[in-house]
Formats: C-alpha cells, structure tokens, sequence
C-alpha cells in the first residue's frame, strides 16, 4: 500500500471511529470502502455546491437502494488535493456488500439493478455541477476485526 493510502485509512478509521456509525461507531464485521473521488465542475459551479448536492441528494439515494449501507464524503486534510475527496462507504457487514457480487467480484443482477435507480440522481448531479471519477483498487475495501 503506498504512503497516500495509508494516510486515507488512517484518517478514514480515525474519523469513523470517533464518530457514531449506527450509534455505537464501528463494529467487529463491518465492511469499508474507501474510494478517492476526482471532480471535474461544470463551468459556474463551485466545489461547495457540487459537495452539498452529493451529500443531500446522491448518498441518500445510494443508501435506500443498498441495504446495510452508510455513505460519508470526506475532504482531504491536505491542501495539495484539489478537486478531489473520498467516498467512504460503510456496509454493516460483508454479507451486505457481498450480496450484489457474483463469487468472481462482478456485479450481478442485483448490483444492477441498484445501480440504474441512482442514475437519475447521478445524471441530475451532472447536468447541474460536474462529473466524477473514482479511483477503484482491491486495497478499498477493509473489514472490521
């Protein structure tokens, strides 16, 4: 794991576990997934706007299609990350994640599914604020001992 992805999980479990998750912070068996996340704004739109609208209204939308999940946006502690942040999501367990994956890792029906009920909500954040990437790596998701 490089320098910058242990500062992320460091900064990630020091943040989530100092504060309530499900009201008792994290728990033996719980799956994160920590995701760094690229924004490319819309010309007039601030990264403010961009942030808020995926706070209110995209990570909602992704939690009552994803059952036992918690999403959480992040902002870098480092000045040097411009337009970026990290998504983290919190499932309450493996099953909770694993149930939308086929045995290889590939999403299956049900992944899909969820997936084309947030596109409304992702096309709404596009046409009025920007675009995002994220970066994916097997070194996202870490389970709680």
């Amino acid at each position: 794991m490089n320098r910058l992805s242990k500062r992320w999980v460091i900064l990630i479990l020091g943040l989530l576990v100092s504060s309530p998750s499900w009201g008792q912070g994290l728990e033996s068996g719980n799956l994160i997934g920590i995701h760094v996340v690229t924004v490319t704004l819309k010309p007039g739109a601030t990264m403010d706007e961009f942030k808020n609208f995926y706070v209110r209204q995209v990570l909602p939308e992704y939690e009552k299609n994803w059952p036992g999940l918690k999403g959480y946006l992040l902002k870098s502690f480092w000045g040097d990350s411009k337009n970026k942040f990290a998504i983290v999501w919190l499932f309450k367990t493996e099953a909770d994640r694993n149930r939308n994956f086929d045995a290889d890792g590939k999403a299956n029906e049900l992944e899909k599914a969820a997936l084309e009920k947030v596109k409304p909500i992702e096309e709404r954040l596009k046409n009025m604020y920007g675009t995002y990437t994220v970066e994916y790596t097997h070194e996202d998701d870490w389970v709680v001992e």
